[in-house]
């Protein structure tokens, strides 16, 4: 499966992840499913993906496939930006979709090696034993 349809799959889990699907996440997700590219039957495929009710472990899933995709740095902007808009768009933000945006951040962080900034900052508080 392809980054765009991970990607998909993961807003759909996060749209349905306060147990339901407001009108204005899946018109969201409509429009945004011709923007990925893909061939028409598996835009229908996936069309048929987004109305039925994803398992409640689903979102963690699609949260694993985003991390082993290794994503480049624009792909995982997009896909940030994209999870914050469909949480958002029915205007509330429940705490399930608040922890989904956080585990993405997490995920992402994750799948990226750390720079060697960052490495030398890790070494540095393991030697000093200090937090910061």
């Amino acid at each position: 499966m392809n980054n765009a349809a991970i990607a998909f799959r993961l807003l759909v889990a996060a749209a349905w992840s306060d147990g339901q699907l407001h009108p204005s996440e899946a018109l969201l997700l409509a429009q945004y499913l011709p923007r990925l590219n893909l061939p028409f039957e598996e835009q229908q495929h996936l069309l048929e993906y987004l109305q039925i009710r994803p398992a409640v472990d689903t979102a963690q899933i699609w949260l694993q496939e985003v991390q082993a995709a290794r994503l480049d740095p624009t792909e995982s902007r997009e896909l940030t930006e994209s999870l914050k808009l469909i949480v958002y768009v029915d205007g509330r933000l429940a705490p399930e979709e608040a922890q989904l945006l956080a585990q993405l951040s997490h995920a992402l962080e994750a799948s990226e090696p750390p720079s060697l900034l960052a490495r030398l900052k890790l070494w540095l508080k393991r030697l000093t034993g200090r937090p910061d």
